[in-house]
């Protein structure tokens, strides 16, 4: 009789079990699933008229899992971004930096477009599920812009900024074409965002 009892425990654990894992299939998990990329410097703009991921060799690749470690087809792809590692110091434009396409079949997509905001880092950029970073070291990828406060707008503060980087002591923010030194390169390239909005 008791082990009866125990049998009847044993198989609604399991059965508890299996449901659990079923309730969690097509759920993303942000440890399981993946973003790389090889990097590089990308400029940042509010009407992303910058450079495309793909073009500065800094695609990045999501792989979208869920608990079971099972690949999630058809995820949104509005619902997987880039942005910083939570310091707030990447301002996005609405659907700045979302990923190409749906995942497909083994759950994966790119996200490969120019990104629409401003600020600027070189702590590295995470990838987002529906508000959820990723688990994970940052990509290495550094972002700066002509916007260099971040309110999604090029404008006068934006002038007063880089003004005061182009005579002083290099900083990355206003080296907006990545050679490590700010120069008319760099005010040209300036020059071409000013007084640009978000779509």
């Amino acid at each position: 009789m008791i082990n009866k009892r125990l049998l009847s425990l044993a198989v609604a654990g399991t059965m508890l079990l299996g449901l659990s894992s079923l309730a969690a299939a097509g759920i993303p998990d942000d440890t399981l699933s993946t973003a790389t990329s090889a990097g590089g410097t990308v400029l940042v703009t509010p009407a992303g008229l910058g450079k495309t991921l793909a073009e500065k060799g800094a695609t990045i690749s999501v792989t979208v899992l869920d608990v079971n470690g099972n690949a999630i087809a058809g995820y949104p792809f509005q619902d997987i971004w880039v942005d910083d590692t939570g310091d707030g110091s990447i301002s996005l434009c609405k659907g700045g930096s979302v990923a190409d396409f749906n995942t497909d079949a083994a759950g994966a997509t790119t996200i490969s477009g120019a990104i629409a905001g401003g600020g600027f880092t070189q702590a590295g950029v995470q990838v987002y599920l529906a508000g959820t970073p990723l688990a994970g070291p940052a990509l290495a990828i550094d972002m700066n812009s002509p916007d260099m406060n971040g309110d999604l707008e090029v404008n006068l503060i934006d002038i007063g900024i880089f003004g005061a980087d182009f005579g002083g002591a290099y900083n990355f923010r206003s080296d907006l074409v990545p050679d490590g030194v700010i120069n008319l390169s760099d005010v040209g390239e300036f020059g071409v965002h000013l007084f640009e909005v978000c779509p």
